[in-house]
């Protein structure tokens, strides 16, 4: 009788090893099957209860008082008169590039700001104490 070698048996049980275990976690068939309780498709609706419908008074002076009364203010703060209105800007001093002044122009970011009277803005840049108009 011929011997199998010893590395070809072990080589053949751990080949093996992972088909055994596959059988092993196979689920099992019941022996019987649920029988469904509904018939038809989907969820059977019940009937509908009638409703009642509250009796209300027509004149609000019959009606019951609110265990809570309403309050007088709401959840949110009063807002003063000086933070409902928003802050005007001062007038910048601006120079033109003759070096006389512009008036009337308001400051809208550090290097820009804006003429009212022809609704554009301007670039500017910091020469002393006075921005001068770029373009």
């Amino acid at each position: 009788m011929k011997r199998i070698p010893l590395g070809l048996a072990t080589l053949m049980c751990l080949a093996a090893g992972p088909a055994a275990a596959q059988q092993l976690l196979q689920p099992s068939v019941p022996a019987n099957k649920p029988v469904p309780t509904q018939t038809g498709v989907g969820p059977q609706l019940e009937q509908a209860q009638p409703m009642q419908v509250p009796k209300v008074a027509t004149d609000p002076d019959q009606r019951p008082q609110s265990s809570s009364p309403i309050p007088s203010t709401g959840p949110a703060k009063q807002v003063s008169a000086e933070q409902a209105t928003p802050a005007r800007k001062n007038p910048a001093s601006v120079l033109d590039a003759a070096g006389k002044p512009l008036g009337g122009m308001i400051q809208v970011a550090p290097n820009r700001v804006y003429d009212p009277a022809t609704g554009l803005y301007h670039w500017t840049r910091m020469e002393g104490q006075q921005q001068k108009l770029i373009d």
